[in-house]
């Protein structure tokens, strides 16, 4: 029986992979023992003792720093911080602040709060000569970790270790996100997400297509839609179940935009909350009125009462709709909202929403 020759073991050399047998070593070229000398040394000079390597990598005892202007945060910034975490215990946050940001220090604050709970984040403004006194104030770090190309530098000028971090590892930037977010819309964390997505409400009287219209559109641009509240009360709420409904508005709101895409659609909002309740009840709430003051969508669609009405007259007779219809539109009025009216039969109010929406969203689509 032939027995095949086992392949000869191979070692691996400073990026190269050897293959050796047990065969002797060739021997020196002729007339060359000087460069056969130098390489000697060379390995010689090379040989390192075990304390040399210092102590195992890893978090323990160890202090980070990352800088950046995490404008907006993404998921680049995300790998970062979890890259730095593995190689320090304790890690400091700084951001990079100006006068002309275009997203203000209070909203990324509350990102980063978010995203990377329990890190001390600090604002810083200026350049590097201020950078290095305000960081070396709060914390002395071991590591800066940093993708930028002047890390090394400033590394040197905190006394620090440089780790660098691969940027094409998550390739995006905050300036390709503000060019374009939805372009990068794997990247956005959910409340950078609703940042960018613009807000557009349903609003008017019962009856009047709110929630089909806020259906379609959100199919139309693959989102998603914020039911009315309201509508889950049964016929005799009183004043307490409408201000429960109202918060759980916002609720709503502001958990589904953390999921949406371009825009989020609501069937009605705060504002017509609140003069619902005016309406019934002959007043509102303080909170539900300073937060209907307070929330602005990017468009309402005032939907007119113009069609047939099927809606429950116990709370809303046909012949109210025309009042309600009325307030809304002087409060949007008085509180300088955006809006637009959509009125006629059902078939041309969505084209003419469609057309509203589009206009909206083109300048943050690239």
């Amino acid at each position: 029986m032939t027995v095949a020759a086992s392949p000869p073991p191979i070692a691996w050399y400073g990026g190269s992979f050897v293959y050796y047998d047990d065969e002797p070593a060739a021997e020196p070229v002729p007339g060359e023992p000087e460069l056969d000398a130098a390489a000697a040394l060379a390995r010689e000079q090379r040989r390192a003792t075990p304390e040399q390597f210092g102590p195992e990598p890893g978090p323990r005892e160890r202090t980070g720093v990352v800088l950046g202007r995490f404008l907006p945060v993404h998921e680049g910034h995300r790998y970062l911080v979890e890259f730095a975490r593995a190689h320090a215990e304790r890690l400091h946050l700084f951001v990079r602040i100006a006068d002309d940001d275009p997203i203000p220090w209070e909203v990324r604050s509350g990102w980063m709060a978010e995203l990377f709970p329990g890190l001390p984040v600090t604002a810083i403004g200026g350049g590097q000569d201020e950078w290095v006194p305000r960081i070396l104030a709060e914390v002395q770090p071991d590591y800066l970790f940093s993708a930028e190309p002047w890390g090394p530098g400033f590394a040197a000028k905190l006394g620090a270790t440089f780790v660098g971090v691969d940027r094409l590892a998550v390739p995006v930037s905050g300036t390709s996100v503000r060019n374009g977010p939805w372009d990068y819309e794997q990247y956005l964390p959910p409340p950078v997400r609703a940042w960018y997505s613009r807000r557009v409400c349903l609003i008017g009287a019962e009856s009047t297509g709110k929630t089909t219209l806020a259906k379609k559109l959100a199919r139309q641009f693959d989102t998603v839609w914020v039911p009315e509240r309201l509508r889950t009360l049964g016929p005799d709420f009183g004043p307490a179940d409408l201000a429960l409904a109202a918060h759980g508005q916002l609720a709503a709101q502001e958990a589904l935009a953390r999921r949406s895409r371009l825009a989020v659609f609501c069937d009605t909002d705060l504002l017509s909350a609140r003069l619902w309740s005016e309406r019934l009840f002959g007043t509102a709430p303080a909170w539900l009125v300073a937060a209907a003051e307070q929330q602005s969508q990017d468009l309402y669609l005032l939907c007119a009462p113009d069609v047939p009405y099927y809606g429950d007259s116990r709370h809303n007779a046909p012949a109210e709709r025309r009042e309600f219809h009325a307030a809304v539109e002087r409060e949007l009025i008085r509180l300088g909202r955006p809006y637009a009216v959509l009125d006629g039969d059902f078939d041309a109010r969505y084209p003419r929403a469609l057309e509203a929406v589009r206009e909206l969203i083109a300048p943050r689509r690239r």
